[in-house]
């Protein structure tokens, strides 16, 4: 029976009620008073494990979490690495239509930082144009010096769902970037993690809804930078900006960058998707307005200058579908470095030792972020 099996709940649903018949009933009645207790306590022990272990399955059900019983009990995953489209050059050459940073610039002087002296800085902020509003947590470089006119490039991080920027932090891609810059085979960058689900716990996808709902792709395309702009000395330009994710947070970071190369010049997208996927309790988008976040379709029709560097898995349910036919229909100037994991689940466990990896392929690929 496999792991993803939904027999195997019901099979460790029925054991459960079994023991707990048995606890009830207190069957089997030793004669020692001794007995009885250890053997009540082993049968309590047993059933709790039993509970524990038909909710897990329930869970990992609905979100795979782990694919098969090798990937539960930790069996390694051969890897294919690839490249699709175009090429860095291209991306560094192209030139793209859209607004981009034309209309922004930063200040003489930057507003007071509400943490002086601590690298991680916590704000609410604002959108003008998006009217949304959220957590934005900043983590700036060592030695960054408000004063100075150094231009820093920008990391926009972003979670998964349901999370915050704190789901971020407490991963491995802060501690990455610090590795690597110390190393120089990276600029010291400046990485800006905003709230992606507002308002908090609405499942976007990072779209822009319709009148009265949610404009979180603008949130992100247009406010975040301008904010940005508007409060650190950043580099201005697309090949400077990069988007960053996992889960939800790399499907945004893929429709940030497929959508507006005149901003991101490059995204990470670990164990993303790459059309969006909504809770069954909002969806937004009208068959119309979907085309324009079906990434596949943009790929094959109108590839934009933009890299992207790829994790996906094949027992990955939610993220492999959708990045095997987006692989398959990217061509240049859209220049694609995917790792396709041959075993493995949706979960952090998975990624983790993949993102040290990507954020030095991005020191590598966009100018802005070269040491």
């Amino acid at each position: 029976m496999e792991l993803t099996d939904p027999r195997l709940v019901v099979l460790l649903a029925v054991v459960a009620l079994a023991l707990f018949a048995l606890v009830v009933s207190g069957f089997p009645r030793w004669r020692h008073p001794a007995a009885r207790a250890a053997s009540r306590g082993l049968t309590v022990v047993v059933l709790n494990a039993v509970v524990l272990a038909a909710c897990g399955a329930a869970l990992n059900n609905q979100y795979l979490f782990y694919s098969s019983w090798s990937d539960l009990l930790g069996s390694g995953s051969t890897q294919v690495v690839a490249h699709h489209g175009g090429s860095s050059a291209q991306i560094d050459q192209a030139k793209v239509k859209g607004p981009g940073f034309s209309a922004l610039s930063s200040p003489t002087t930057l507003p007071p930082l509400p943490d002086p002296g601590q690298r991680m800085q916590n704000y609410t902020v604002a959108g003008a144009r998006s009217g949304s509003k959220g957590q934005v947590l900043v983590y700036l470089p060592v030695g960054y010096d408000p004063s100075s006119a150094h231009r820093y490039p920008v990391i926009v991080g972003l979670h998964g769902f349901p999370s915050a920027p704190k789901g971020f932090v407490k991963l491995n891609f802060l501690s990455s970037i610090d590795a690597l810059t110390a190393q120089h085979r990276m600029a010291p960058t400046i990485v800006v993690i905003p709230r992606i689900d507002t308002p908090a716990d609405l499942d976007t996808e990072c779209v822009n809804g319709g009148p009265g709902q949610p404009q979180t792709d603008t949130w992100l395309s247009r406010d975040i930078p301008a904010w940005t702009a508007a409060h650190f000395h950043v580099e201005l330009k697309r090949t400077s900006w990069a988007a960053v994710g996992y889960s939800y947070g790399a499907w945004c970071a893929a429709s940030l960058t497929m959508r507006h190369p005149d901003v991101f010049g490059a995204a990470v997208s670990l164990l993303g998707y790459f059309r969006p996927d909504f809770a069954t309790n909002y969806d937004p988008l009208s068959p119309a307005a979907l085309k324009g976040y079906d990434l596949v379709s943009i790929a094959r029709n109108d590839p934009p200058p933009v890299a992207m560097w790829v994790l996906t898995s094949h027992e990955d349910g939610l993220s492999y579908p959708t990045s095997a036919k987006f692989l398959a229909a990217a061509r240049a100037p859209l220049d694609v470095t995917a790792t396709v994991l041959a075993h493995g689940g949706h979960r952090v466990s998975l990624f983790t030792p993949y993102v040290p990896g990507a954020i030095a392929w991005l020191g590598q690929t966009l100018p802005g972020f070269r040491a």
